[in-house]
């Protein structure tokens, strides 16, 4: 099976499951807490590696108790570890998560070492590169280094899915001329495009040079623009929705499986969205990713 490349954040997650969230200055009880494996990056690479796709983790740690925690989280998956590198100086990200009784998050993410992702570290590593089919990669560390990966991505024939988030403002447009396919959620796509309308801001970041953009809506599914029209596909009905930490990203690790398998964006969302449905049925993020054969695949009939 083709190879992916992951760049991006290693965090771990405190989660602290509240029956709502706090108002300013007041001390809720919460009813549960959990220390998870975290980090858009690591969290997209572990659902990867879970459906059997070969992955490979760029990144930077500290040299903490919390590295230690989120390297053998990776290497449990079966993700390749080799291209993460510790970081002395300064700590290993971290994210305080809240998730409220509808299984709603919250989340104040500190960078630690994600942070330190520079331009060095990118051109240090390109030997990684060199056997991939994919590159994916996401904002939580520097824009800088990601432009340039994305570069070194295009040089080296890879494919390349950005997941922008946590959404940021992007001066430089070249940035969206390197990106295959971009998965924002709904939020996202507005701050990206300024606009309320989902086939608009499609329109929009395709001008910039993005050459396909899925668009995740949560409850609702998710759905690209086809012929025009905005094809929406539903999301896979679940009993009872207990934490959606994570599950944009677990939509995207089944999405880039779906391409890699039958390189089909419709067939590749279908799948994505069922992926998803199982990761909010568990608390954490990456340890309710579900492993291939966990995924009931009657289900896309």
């Amino acid at each position: 099976m083709e190879k992916v490349l992951v760049l991006g954040s290693i965090n771990i997650d405190f989660v602290s499951f509240v029956p709502r969230y706090p108002l300013p200055g007041e001390t809720l009880v919460s009813n549960d807490f959990g220390i998870f494996q975290g980090g858009k990056g690591a969290n997209q690479a572990i659902a990867l590696a879970k459906l059997d796709v070969p992955t490979l983790m760029l990144g930077k740690v500290g040299e903490d108790v919390l590295s230690d925690l989120a390297l053998s989280s990776l290497q449990e998956s079966k993700v390749d570890i080799t291209g993460i590198t510790k970081n002395q100086k300064i700590s290993t990200g971290s994210a305080s998560i809240w998730v409220n009784a509808q299984g709603q998050n919250s989340i104040v993410i500190y960078p630690g070492a994600n942070g330190e992702v520079g331009e060095d570290f990118i051109f240090q590593h390109e030997k990684f590169f060199y056997d991939a089919s994919w590159f994916l990669t996401q904002f939580e560390i520097p824009l800088k280094s990601i432009l340039l990966a994305l570069k070194l991505a295009k040089k080296h024939g890879l494919k390349t899915i950005m997941d922008p988030a946590p959404v940021r403002e992007v001066s430089n447009n070249h940035i969206w001329e390197l990106v295959d396919y971009l998965l924002p959620n709904e939020i996202e796509l507005r701050e990206l495009t300024h606009t309320e309308n989902i086939l608009k801001a499609i329109h929009i970041l395709k001008s910039r040079g993005v050459k396909e953009v899925i668009v995740k809506l949560g409850k609702q599914g998710a759905g690209y623009e086809g012929k025009g029209t905005f094809n929406l596909f539903p999301a896979v009905p679940v009993e009872q929705r207990v934490d959606t930490t994570g599950a944009g990203d677990c939509f995207v690790a089944g999405f880039l499986y779906g391409m890699i398998q039958w390189g089909d964006i419709p067939r590749a969302i279908k799948i994505a969205n069922l992926t998803a449905s199982y990761s909010i049925q568990k608390k954490g993020a990456a340890i309710s990713f579900p492993k291939k054969s966990e995924i009931d695949w009657k289900k896309l009939e």
